[in-house]
């Protein structure tokens, strides 16, 4: 990939400085000043906060129980950032702390893209664009906004393939620590998958471009034995910790994940999901594709990417090398994760980078072809932002109608309208208004040229993301949040234990936990003699006259939304022994 410049090297170079500054400044103002305006409103964040509040409270940053009886299910790196930036941020561990690690990793990894391209010859124009659209596809921005482990595994899983295609493209001489690094990472967030992945997938690389095979295996397997050091070190002291049952924990999370051998279903799905994540996780730029298709009889752009069976594999290893290697990482991963029966959307998160540059050079490709369906599109992203704007100014406006709403979950979506209604404050105010703004100024551009109006409709989607995190999203989610029922159960118990029962095996009131400081403790291993305890409405029908015979049960609330954690409505009780 050659790329053409006219500028001399010192201009070349501060035009270099510039752009990366200005990616580094794009991902930033998208994610760092909303982080913490979303409470915590699904068992998967505060399960993995709680384990670094348990590290700062009990010292322990080997193998904290946390919930009363939990060992953490993953390995630590993604907890010792939050506890380590929770210091750093005044000792609380907190949403905005907790979701920073992932937010710093996304925005590391698009400058990282970013510069992988452009020093491999990548266009300037092609390259920001792949910038943007990487950081505004819906499950890349998803995973950066999350305290959960992903966007991390991420960062050193597509780190550990440039590192290694830079290894590769040195000729494959001398020690390579980069790699090392992170794969180490990798293996440390989420396991060994961190250490095969990478190295299956470059491998496929080099073999492809005409490496041989043991020179392969063995520069490889020496990486991976050399990437394995410093992960082991955990986990021969979480073993020594845990023992047993670490051992069939880290097994079954590892071993058993990827050969369908669990104990338990857990997100079981076909092989075709992961088709329809990926669609769905590039939105909104799944429906330029679908739009080009509606054009192709106006505009030939496809015929760069025709498939002719005779002579395919030839031209595929001919490619520029960085075009195989990205087709390669994008096609290996994807297939890779479709075989364990336990498939996520977020597990397909490392060809997102991949996707993005090619959704890049299509999109360009459609521009330079004079396409409509960069007119369509553009209107259908600029309608959405003006309609988004004009929804939120009736709800604002109090002209929302209630009445609307109907069935079993009417309470509940009455008070996301509700709690939208009441986070209408100058900061929210101005991003929506920005994004409406910038949509229609983009309209305004429609019979200009499409070199304009597509640069201008991926800042409108840039912008309709601001007033996402900042207005949107908190203003409903929020209302989904247990939050209420941890200020509730600390103005009955300040301090001290409260117990909970949860019917479900590996569920447990992990919102409520984490907004009472890892207070909240198994009923069945306490045996306590009295004190406070939540339970879901349909446990209690068959675990309190269970329990009747000992303890005396009174009701000191009722909360009639479900929990976000155990999906029940909740009973905060008082109890005591009988006498």
């Amino acid at each position: 990939m050659k790329r053409e410049t006219f500028l001399p090297p010192y201009a070349e170079s501060v035009w270099l400085r510039h752009s990366t500054l200005l990616v580094l400044l794009e991902g930033a103002l998208l994610l760092l000043p909303f982080l913490g305006m979303a409470l915590f409103h699904s068992k998967g964040e505060p399960r993995e906060a709680i384990v670094a509040v348990s590290m700062l409270q009990t010292g322990d940053w080997i193998l904290p129980v946390s919930n009363g009886d939990v060992i953490p299910y993953k390995p630590p790196l993604l907890a010792w950032c939050i506890a380590l930036l929770s210091q750093l941020f005044g000792g609380h561990v907190t949403e905005y702390t907790s979701r920073l690690p992932s937010a710093l990793a996304l925005i590391a990894l698009t400058v990282w893209t970013f510069r992988f391209y452009v020093d491999n010859g990548a266009s300037r124009g092609r390259a920001m664009a792949c910038a943007t659209i990487l950081l505004t596809s819906f499950e890349v921005y998803r995973a950066g906004m999350a305290c959960r482990v992903d966007m991390l595994l991420t960062f050193f899983m597509v780190g550990s393939f440039f590192t290694l295609y830079d290894y590769w493209k040195r000729g494959m001489n001398g020690f390579p620590v980069a790699p090392v690094l992170m794969m180490s990472g990798a293996m440390l967030t989420k396991g060994p998958v961190g250490v095969l992945l990478p190295c299956a997938v470059v491998g496929l690389f080099m073999l492809i471009r005409g490496v041989r095979l043991w020179r392969v295996v063995g520069k490889l397997a020496g990486i991976a034995v050399a990437s394995l050091a410093i992960p082991m070190i955990w986990y021969v002291a979480a073993y020594a910790r845990g023992g047993e049952e670490f051992l069939r924990l880290a097994l079954e999370e590892n071993v058993g994940r990827l050969t369908g051998t669990m104990s338990y279903d857990s997100h079981v799905n076909p092989w075709w999901y992961n088709i329809q994540t990926v669609l769905l996780g590039m939105l909104p730029y799944t429906l330029l594709v679908l739009f080009s298709l509606l054009s192709l009889r106006r505009v030939k752009v496809w015929k760069d990417v025709r498939v002719h069976v005779r002579g395919w594999w030839k031209r595929f290893r001919e490619l520029d090398p960085v075009e195989c290697f990205t087709w390669v990482c994008m096609v290996a991963v994807f297939v890779f994760y479709c075989i364990p029966k336990s498939k996520r959307s977020v597990y397909l998160l490392p060809i997102y980078p991949f996707i993005a540059w090619w959704l890049a050079g299509y999109a360009l490709r459609l521009v330079r072809a004079g396409s409509r369906a960069i007119s369509a599109y553009m209107w259908t992203i600029c309608l959405l932002a003006l309609a988004a704007y004009a929804a939120y100014v009736v709800v604002q406006c109090g002209w929302f109608p209630y009445g609307m709403l109907h069935g079993r979950h009417a309470l509940e979506q009455a008070m996301m309208v509700t709690s939208l209604y009441n986070s209408g404050g100058a900061v929210q105010w101005l991003c929506v208004s920005l994004s409406a703004v910038m949509a229609a100024v983009t309209l305004l551009l429609w019979r200009g040229p499409k070199k304009l109006s597509f640069p201008a409709t991926l800042t409108t989607i840039w912008l309709l993301y601001i007033a996402f995190g900042g207005a949107y999203q908190p203003g409903v989610i929020n209302a989904k949040s247990d939050k209420p029922i941890a200020d509730a159960v600390a103005r009955v118990q300040p301090d001290g234990p409260v117990y909970a029962h949860v019917s479900t095996d590996m569920l447990r009131f992990f919102t409520t936990d984490f907004y009472t400081g890892d207070r909240v403790k198994p009923f069945e291993l306490s045996h306590p003699g009295s004190g406070v305890m939540l339970i879901g409405v349909d446990d209690a029908r068959t675990w309190l006259p269970a329990h009747s015979a000992d303890y005396d049960f009174y009701i000191l609330k009722h909360f009639r939304k479900r929990s976000c954690d155990v999906r029940q409505e909740v009973l905060l009780l008082r109890f005591r022994p009988k006498e």
